[in-house]
């Protein structure tokens, strides 16, 4: 009977625990990661400015690889919107809401399972040769069930983050000629 004890004491603890961290939790979320690219602004603008891409580079695209896309508005540029739907990501779409050319892009982003909108963008900034992207999300964590989102969420959408950009800026100086050549590899 006493071992039985201690793990309802433990599990008991567990809960209120993470029911603390959940209250502690900020009213909005932000996530924010940042790349060296060995490409000009011009080249990463113009691969954000759409969704046409958006696959080829997206962690979300690995995760749920039979997921479905469709594309509404514009090509590219403010009103272009991406729609997907997909057993692992759900369904939702993304939009460009803001649009300045070689220096930042902002987009809407709508999850039909939550409340709200959220927001990504992508912050370039050129530095000679290279550039520094930074891409950021921001959203409202919405009461209590959003707070507790949030606690488990953080830590994976930045690792997402950090990956996609990993994915970006391989696909970017690719097709731009500045991506390390592997010894021994013929492309």
């Amino acid at each position: 009977m006493k071992p039985l004890k201690v793990l309802g004491i433990a599990a008991f603890l567990v809960i209120v625990i993470t029911i603390i961290f959940t209250f502690i939790q900020p009213e909005k979320g932000y996530v924010e990661r940042s790349v060296v690219i060995n490409a000009p602004a011009q080249e990463i603008y113009r691969e954000l400015n759409s969704f046409q891409n958006f696959t080829l580079w997206s962690p979300w695209a690995k995760m749920d690889v039979n997921a479905k896309y469709s594309y509404d508005g514009p090509a590219s540029g403010i009103g272009a919107k991406m729609i997907w739907e997909g057993k692992s990501i759900g369904k939702g779409s993304q939009w460009i809401e803001e649009s300045v050319p070689d220096e930042r892009i902002k987009n809407g982003i709508n999850f039909e399972d939550l409340n709200g909108v959220f927001y990504a963008q992508y912050l370039i900034e050129p530095d000679g040769n290279q550039t520094r992207l930074t891409w950021t999300y921001d959203g409202v964590n919405n009461g209590f069930l959003g707070k507790m989102r949030w606690l488990f969420m953080k830590g994976a959408l930045g690792m997402q983050y950090e990956e996609g950009l990993h994915d970006l800026k391989y696909l970017i100086e690719k097709r731009v000629g500045t991506a390390p050549r592997v010894p021994g590899v013929v492309e």
